[in-house]
């Protein structure tokens, strides 16, 4: 009896492992944003997708601008997903999208 409960501690202890999705970062390049107040509002519109932990946008030039978001790979997100949740800020457009590591 000890040799079965001692053999199933330590199957639990080895063969037990948590399964969890990496971070995954996606960049893109944006126009249309002006202000501070801009930078929020895209912030906050994509900050309510699923799975998104960190948004970063940094001005390039006067009308461009990079944006990073960072996800926790729970579900992918794509230019379309991003659009979708700017909704009525339309005037944003994501001029580029890519998927990183």
């Amino acid at each position: 009896m000890k040799t079965l409960l001692a053999l199933l501690s330590f199957a639990l202890v080895i063969g037990i492992q948590t399964v969890e999705a990496a971070d995954v970062t996606y960049t893109a390049t944006m126009k249309g944003i002006d202000c501070a107040d801009c930078k929020r509002t895209i912030s906050r519109a994509i900050g309510k997708i699923k799975g998104v932990k960190t948004i970063r946008i940094v001005k390039e030039s006067d009308d461009r601008h990079h944006l990073t978001i960072v996800t926790d790979g729970s579900k992918a997100i794509s230019k379309s997903d991003a659009t979708a949740a700017l909704g009525k800020d339309s005037h944003y457009q994501i001029t580029s999208w890519s998927q990183g590591n």
